[in-house]
């Protein structure tokens, strides 16, 4: 690399990371909304103006090189400072018009952010409200990238830049098949058996499958055999289908257990409650209308931490 310090291109930078991010030429064009060919030539500007290679190209495929990654790197902490600036400014205005994107785990996004939502469109109807679905891991970083403006989560992050705050709790339960209950079998595993099992997981990364990982170890199981699938509804509509065994929280699977199509499966292990979170950046400036949507968190948390899913207003299920 023979970079000699000349003023880099933001407009190129900002290409190239969208670019990584997309993984795509074609998607980072249609984000941009720019053309494809024009996309590509920005980041080959970009490499000749660096004079280094950023993408390892393989046929129709790429990855970052080495300096690349970092460039990648770089180039996220600037945008997100970027979109830090922007806010800050912003933060000074009122409830009367502006945006609001919150982050949510997808059992969150789904289950118990609808009434809440629901009361925050009533009092401030200008607000334009967007919601981001994803697992735990993937909010923080949105939260890192000042992407989301308010974050909630089903597991915990070890983050020193992220403060996280209990919010509240819900019962989790595990589920097996209908079936179960005539000692039906999975291969040669009996379903009485939470060694013997297969368990239905939600991918790494999720607070779900953390919970999951967690009850296992306590009954005992070391290395159990595992289906990975990438959200709870996918884990109670497998184990309806009598793959094998899931844990998932009570809200998840309340249309399936009323129908009688799972039922609930004891560990012996009692009633099983994990902690919801409320993440933030302590330095970031806040807009006001996060700040009421915190808030109203707040109150929420306070009256219904221990509220069973029967106490919610009833959420239809995905699909229906």
């Amino acid at each position: 690399m023979h970079y000699h310090g000349s003023c880099m291109n933001l407009h190129l930078l900002r290409i190239f990371v969208t670019v990584v991010e997309a993984n795509s030429f074609s998607r980072a064009a249609d984000l941009l909304g720019i053309s494809q060919p024009a996309t590509s030539k920005a980041v080959r500007e970009l490499e000749a103006q660096l004079d280094t290679v950023l993408l390892d190209r393989r046929g129709k495929t790429f990855r970052p090189s080495e300096p690349g990654q970092a460039l990648y790197d770089h180039g996220r902490a600037i945008f997100a400072i970027e979109r830090e600036a922007d806010e800050a400014v912003r933060s000074f205005y009122t409830l009367e018009s502006g945006r609001l994107v919150i982050g949510a785990s997808t059992t969150i996004a789904t289950y118990w952010l609808p009434p809440l939502l629901k009361t925050f469109h009533a009092r401030h109807p200008r607000i334009e409200l967007r919601v981001v679905g994803a697992n735990t891991q993937r909010i923080a970083e949105l939260l890192l990238d000042c992407q989301v403006d308010v974050a909630l989560v089903e597991g915990m992050v070890a983050d020193a830049r992220i403060e996280v705050r209990p919010w509240r709790s819900e019962e989790v339960i595990v589920i097996a098949p209908r079936e179960a209950d005539r000692a039906s079998r999975i291969g040669d595993a009996s379903f009485g058996s939470a060694a013997a099992a297969t368990w239905i997981m939600r991918e790494r990364g999720s607070g779900s499958r953390d919970a999951t990982e967690r009850l296992l170890e306590e009954v005992g199981v070391d290395a159990p055999r595992t289906i990975e699938v990438f959200s709870n509804e996918a884990v109670v509509q497998a184990v309806a289908s009598g793959i094998g065994l899931g844990v998932v929280p009570k809200i998840c699977a309340r249309d399936q257990l009323a129908l009688g199509r799972v039922r609930r499966h004891s560990l012996g292990t009692g009633l099983i409650r994990r902690q919801l979170y409320r993440m933030r950046l302590p330095h970031r400036p806040v807009s006001q209308s996060a700040l009421a949507f915190e808030a109203l968190l707040a109150a929420s948390g306070a009256t219904g931490a221990d509220a069973s899913a029967q106490d919610l207003p009833q959420v239809p299920a995905p699909g229906r």
